[in-house]
């Protein structure tokens, strides 16, 4: 039996973060989900998280300050950015927390099995 691997979705779109939500629970993972970042980083105690889905511009902290207090908590958290910001720039900070340009999904997405292949793909990278 494969491991179910645990995702969270971060989103204060309440549409977007449960269409998510159910979309990759039907690709067998756990999901969370968090309106804000201090919300998943609340779920980041309490659950063993392996990929965070991040929407960039959240109430409160960024989703980029997400990311850097994340990894301060748990190095092995992966990261896929999914944002409605289409000026939105990979930092050298970012890319230092390992997201790379392939986990930047732009919002709206017309197909969500490209961001649920692009989950998949990072996923298995972890073995």
């Amino acid at each position: 039996m494969s491991q179910q691997y645990k995702i969270l979705v971060i989103d204060d779109e309440d549409a977007i973060r449960e269409s998510l939500r159910a979309f990759l629970e039907d690709f067998d993972y756990e999901v969370y989900a968090a309106a804000s970042a201090e919300e998943a980083m609340q779920v980041l105690h309490e659950h063993a998280i392996d990929l965070a889905v991040v929407d960039m511009r959240l109430p409160g902290e960024s989703g980029e300050a997400f990311i850097i207090n994340a990894c301060k908590k748990d190095a092995e958290l992966q990261f896929v950015i999914h944002t409605g910001s289409v000026e939105f720039q990979l930092t050298d900070l970012l890319r230092q927390h390992g997201v790379r340009p392939e986990h930047v999904f732009l919002k709206p997405l017309q197909d969500l099995s490209i961001l649920a292949a692009g989950i998949g793909a990072l996923l298995n990278e972890r073995k």
